[in-house]
């Protein structure tokens, strides 16, 4: 028994939409992951030299330098908990 005509182009344009890769959706929506994946990365490290600087500070006792690592720490964690501005 074979296909209709309708069936016909329903198939068709499901094969041509299989062909064509990814939607622009689906672009948008992978960059966005790749964007706040960026961002907590990038907080992490902040955090990391923050803390750095904090114990540095605590161990030479200066409390300008453990409050500026500190100060490095919060706002890595602000940096990597932060979304995208341009949603």
């Amino acid at each position: 028994m074979g296909l209709s005509e309708r069936e016909q182009k329903l198939l068709d344009e499901l094969e041509k939409s299989l062909g064509e890769g990814p939607s622009v959706s689906a672009k948008r929506k992978l960059s966005k992951t790749n964007m706040s994946a960026k961002r907590v990365i990038a907080g992490t490290l902040i955090v990391v030299v923050g803390l750095s600087v904090l114990l540095a500070g605590v161990m030479n006792q200066v409390l300008i330098l453990g409050l500026f690592g500190f100060g490095l720490m919060l706002a890595g964690v602000y940096l990597a908990a932060s979304t995208s501005s341009t949603d």
